[in-house]
């Protein structure tokens, strides 16, 4: 099991600096707010990067708090995903198309989903630890499918992005 998440909270980290590569092609086209935006993105995508490889590095390691690290920084790099999605989309849909309109309330959307995902796992975090130690299996499970969503949507934005330049 924890092979199978190894690999893909790797492959999500790819997909990741992948899709920050690609939009890094459009940086000289764009407007200096979208150009703004995508600097504070950059911030949000470290983050959620950051999250990645250490859950990575704790599954190296063997014990179970490690491990239990692992699956939560996994799942909280999954939640500030959806939180900044909306943004992020929209986002790639501006700079996809080129358009240069107002983008300050798609920046105002990914500080507030931000602040919204540091929230919640201050709410969350002891909950989800007596969760995993009662299911560990089924966190296990849902890591994995979390990760995979991560990687399959950004895999899917530097598509969109590729297939427009």
């Amino acid at each position: 099991m924890n092979r199978e998440l190894k690999e893909i909270l790797e492959k999500s980290s790819k997909a990741l600096e992948k899709l920050q590569d690609t939009v890094e092609e459009f940086t000289d086209d764009l407007a200096d707010d979208a150009s703004d935006l995508w600097e504070d993105m950059k911030d949000n995508f470290s983050g959620v990067n950051e999250k990645l490889k250490t859950a990575t590095k704790d599954l190296d390691q063997k014990s179970e708090e490690a491990n239990l690290q692992a699956h939560l920084g996994a799942m909280e790099a999954h939640d500030k995903m959806n939180h900044i999605k909306e943004s992020v989309e929209e986002f790639t849909q501006k700079v996809s198309s080129k358009a240069e309109t107002t983008i300050d309330t798609a920046a105002l959307r990914a500080h507030l989903a931000k602040m919204e995902a540091e929230d919640f796992w201050e709410r969350k975090g002891k909950i989800l630890t007596s969760e995993f130690n009662e299911s560990r299996e089924k966190v296990q499970n849902l890591t994995i499918e979390a990760v995979g969503e991560i990687k399959d949507y950004f895999e899917k934005l530097t598509e969109t992005l590729s297939k427009k330049s």
